[in-house]
């Protein structure tokens, strides 16, 4: 290699997840870790020790009663920190959950197992969710969101609860997610109830009437608390999903335990079953990839990863690890298209039905690859071995594990049919969005202003390398916090700006056709919002993976993976009603850098082919001049301003009626 390249983002998934590298969260609050040390009125364990437990509630009330099985003594309550609601308990504790004030009254919320939640402390802090404490109070665990099943109607009981206290308290509107509390006086006066509340009361509805002297939970309907508890399960499922390289797969020539405790990524061949692919063969054929996926508010995941395949390598008769095939072969790009039925929002198992679907051309769809088997542990990481999946659920060597919990993928190319385990972890989930930054029309009063949905444009710039003039793309942050593009007709390679186009349809493979009848893209979402007193914003994370992008196909930024790689969009004077004041940085105030994974490993294949000699050249395949320009294409700047003012659509403020 003639030149060194850095890519953003090579910190394995599994070490970030391990070791606390998780970029720059603690700066914008996306997903705060820091907390007071020592038992507090939320924890009854220190948080910083590894058999503590911290979990985040999807709802953020605070002033939620739990306690510890651990701790017999001593009672807890929910507690907003920064702009998460936490709680900490034992790792493997049983924690019960109930509002209580004083009196014996009670409303009860269930005992859930802290073991189907999260076996082992990591860095991602897991969710506990209104479904699992409807899941503690039934025992039973829906299959599918079905308005009629007996845990999801007790879920929109507790949500028609939650709304309710954040109505009376002002806190929200129906239908609005925001953090609310169970004050210690509001808990006192459930002396006036006449019985507690459990799930039988939940189940029938009777606890609507034993509420109503304290409590009126008749403003939320069904179809409203049905859409939160839809809400609050695709907040959860928010997030990056990162796939690595085989990194640490050892070839036919290892066989030590400590590799086989170690990760093998995104890996196979086709031979079955997997095991053989570190079996030497004349035949072997090895497959191997890496990806970054994202997942929206609204249970979207879109994305884009690399493939390599080719015959492994083999030496006296063993076969070498498969990373070597990334010097061998060109990377071929793995397309995800936008879908929502992949991952079962409630079990967040794989729908072996609907599986994650990786096109690797836009013509020929018989090639694609499916992740048709997994299941998330730990509410972050879908494990693609027995080794890594006992680790992750601390499972002995004696235990009968359930295999259709690891990741498996297949595919068939040229009639070769490919099979292999695939590890993904999930980081940065989302959180809910303050109505004092995130202002809708929806959440504010008659007669005030607000700014979102907020049409803008991108402009990306490229690095000296790729000498190409800039690329606008007109983008839109809708009320839902998710972000799609906003492109008018007859747009050009470098102008892609929009007009402001509301939606007409969402159509079936997930794109959206606007008011103007043009096909929008969904490219990202928003992880958080942050307040100071100069610094209105809402963190962004946006990949851009669709051959309608052209020159920019692949580019991503505001992952928040690794230090610097966070993206912010301040909106503190356009709050103040200036109306072109937004910016876009990273979470140090700079210029946000843009990276494409695609183009840079294309460009690692194009300077390892100009490194060979004539003679070694024979052996590979040359690079295209296509494959050339798009290898210079691997990184760059993003900055952002606000759509033509001009056009009426654009209006960045604008007024509730």
């Amino acid at each position: 290699m003639n030149k060194k390249i850095i890519l953003p983002f090579a910190l394995s998934t599994f070490a970030a997840l391990l070791t606390g590298c998780g970029g720059e969260s603690a700066k914008i609050n996306e997903d705060p870790t820091q907390g007071v040390d020592g038992v507090t009125s939320n924890t009854s364990c220190n948080i910083n020790d590894t058999d503590c437990l911290r979990f985040v509630l999807d709802y953020p009330a605070a002033g939620i009663n739990f306690d510890c099985s651990t701790d017999t003594f001593n009672h807890f309550a929910t507690k907003l920190e920064g702009n998460i609601v936490t709680g900490a308990c034992k790792v493997g504790d049983n924690a019960t959950f109930f509002i209580q004030g004083i009196d014996a009254r009670r409303i009860n919320l269930g005992t859930v197992k802290l073991d189907n939640i999260s076996k082992l402390k990591t860095t991602t802090i897991p969710h506990l969710r209104v479904i699992d404490f409807a899941i503690a109070l039934t025992g039973k665990t829906p299959s599918s969101l079905d308005v009629n099943d007996e845990t999801i109607r007790v879920a929109m009981a507790i949500v028609k609860i939650l709304q309710a206290m954040g109505i009376e308290r002002k806190d929200n509107v129906v239908g609005d997610l925001q953090p609310t509390e169970f004050t210690e006086e509001k808990k006192d006066q459930l002396v006036s109830l006449t019985k507690d509340i459990g799930v039988n009361e939940l189940l029938s509805g009777e606890y609507a009437t034993i509420l109503k002297p304290w409590l009126d939970v008749s403003d939320i309907s069904d179809d409203q608390a049905f859409n939160m508890v839809v809400q609050l399960l695709n907040l959860v499922n928010t997030g990056i999903w990162q796939s690595d390289l085989p990194t640490y797969k050892a070839g036919g020539e290892s066989t030590s335990t400590n590799n086989n405790l170690r990760p093998d990524g995104f890996f196979g061949c086709n031979k079955t079953p997997s095991s053989k692919c570190i079996d030497a063969a004349s035949d072997l054929l090895h497959s191997m990839g890496t990806f970054f996926l994202l997942s929206d508010r609204q249970g979207y995941t879109i994305g884009y990863g690399q493939q390599w395949k080719g015959p492994a390598t083999i030496s006296n008769n063993l076969v070498v690890a498969p990373i070597a095939l990334i010097t061998k072969v060109k990377p071929t790009k793995l397309q995800i298209n936008a879908q929502n039925e992949w991952l079962n929002p409630i079990t967040q198992q794989v729908n072996t039905a609907t599986p994650l679907r990786l096109n690797v051309t836009e013509n020929n769809s018989d090639e694609d690859l499916f992740i048709n088997q997994g299941k998330l542990v730990n509410r972050n990481t879908i494990a693609g071995t027995e080794n890594i999946y006992r680790q992750l659920i601390k499972a002995k060597d004696s235990d009968v594990i359930d295999t259709s919990h690891l990741g498996i993928w297949k595919q068939n190319v040229n009639n070769v049919n490919y099979n292999g385990t695939i590890d993904i972890v999930k980081a940065n989930p989302s959180s809910y969005l303050s109505k004092d930054i995130f202002k809708t029309e929806k959440n504010v009063s008659s007669q005030q202003p607000y700014v979102f949905p907020l049409y803008a444009t991108l402009t990306f710039n490229f690095n000296n390398e790729a000498n190409l003039a800039p690329v606008n793309v007109g983008i839109v942050v809708d009320e839902n916090g998710d972000i799609r593009t906003d492109i008018k007709a007859n747009s050009s390679s470098t102008d892609m700006s929009g007009i402001c186009g509301t939606v007409k349809s969402v159509n079936t493979d997930g794109t959206i056709t606007d008011s103007n009848d043009q096909i929008q893209y969904r490219i990202g979402t928003v992880g958080a919002t942050l307040f100071s007193s100069n610094d209105k914003s809402i963190s962004v994370r946006m990949i851009l993976s669709n051959s309608k992008f052209g020159l920019i196909n692949g580019v991503m930024f505001g992952l928040n993976l690794t230090t610097g790689t966070g993206a912010k969009i301040n909106v503190h004077n356009l709050l103040s009603g200036q109306a072109t004041g937004i910016n876009l940085t990273n979470f140090t105030n700079s210029t946000v850098s843009w990276s494409n994974t695609y183009a840079y490993y294309t460009d690692v294949y194009n300077r390892l082919y100009d490194d060979l000699t004539t003679e070694e050249k024979n052996k590979y395949v040359k690079p295209t001049d296509a494959e050339r320009e798009l290898g210079k294409r691997y990184s760059g700047t993003v900055s952002i301003k606000i759509a033509d003012q001009t056009i009426p659509a654009c209006k960045a403020i604008r007024t509730k009626s």
